[in-house]
């Protein structure tokens, strides 16, 4: 199986990080992921350490700093809850400070400095894989780092059929439109969820006749895909190096 289909995620440069072989990218992510996950907020060598390694990751991927920003809003609601924090979260009622009336806590302080960090860090290492990474290569990537067959060939259709069904919603949409429908408020919002309803019926029973389809083809549950050639990275496994040992020495101290 070959194809060039790609999402809408990732972004054509010429940068090393898109030549690099997917599985070395997506192991690299998640133990870069987990060393930011497990990382102590009160330790500033690993706070330093790990966003250092973020930022030459982010550089040496060379994407557009515009789109990295943008995608960045995804962050959002994660920071308006920790905004919250320091005003509700207390330990042995541990207040910093007093604002108009409001008490601050340190609890509540290291807790929304926490979230911030490790949100907006992992989001990025997300934003990176996936600018520099098509689908394909990420489900080829899962498959030579031996993921079981089932939950490969799960994540393959949905990603390949995804872009489908948004394609058919923006059909439908500009069908609806064209019929004299205008979207003002939320209550002209209701024809969108009746024909988003019956979009996913209709979804449901397409993948049932493109599964039989397939099933009368002779597929067995197992995508194979073709073997690509990629190049390594010595400086990417130095960085996920660096960042696992910064972990595993403040855990080990």
């Amino acid at each position: 199986m070959q194809t060039t289909h790609s999402h809408h995620l990732s972004l054509h440069g010429k940068s090393q990080l898109h030549s690099i072989s997917p599985q070395l990218k997506i192991l690299s992510v998640l133990l870069i992921v987990i060393s930011i996950a497990f990382s102590k907020i009160i330790n500033p060598i690993q706070i330093l350490s790990h966003t250092l390694i973020v930022f030459l990751i982010i550089r040496y991927s060379k994407i557009p700093i515009k789109t990295y920003l943008k995608r960045l809003t995804l962050d959002i609601p994660f920071i308006l809850f920790a905004l919250f924090l320091p005003f509700l979260s207390s330990g042995n009622n541990d207040v910093v400070t007093t604002i108009f009336t409001f008490d601050i806590y340190k609890t509540g302080l290291l807790e929304m400095f926490a979230i911030l960090f490790k949100a907006t860090a992992g989001l990025s290492m997300g934003i990176i894989l996936t600018a520099t990474t098509t689908n394909i290569e990420i489900i080829y990537g899962l498959q030579k780092l031996r993921l079981p067959s089932i939950i490969i060939a799960i994540m393959s259709f949905s990603i390949r059929y995804i872009d489908v069904f948004i394609d058919e919603f923006k059909r439908v949409k500009i069908s609806m439109q064209s019929r004299g429908y205008i979207e003002k408020g939320i209550k002209t919002l209701l024809p969108i969820a009746y024909a988003s309803g019956a979009m996913l019926i209709r979804g449901y029973e397409r993948g049932e006749r493109v599964y039989l389809s397939m099933i009368s083809r002779g597929f067995s549950g197992v995508i194979e895909l073709q073997d690509r050639e990629y190049t390594k990275s010595n400086y990417l496994m130095f960085l996920t190096t660096i960042s696992v040992l910064v972990l595993v020495l403040d855990i080990s101290l």
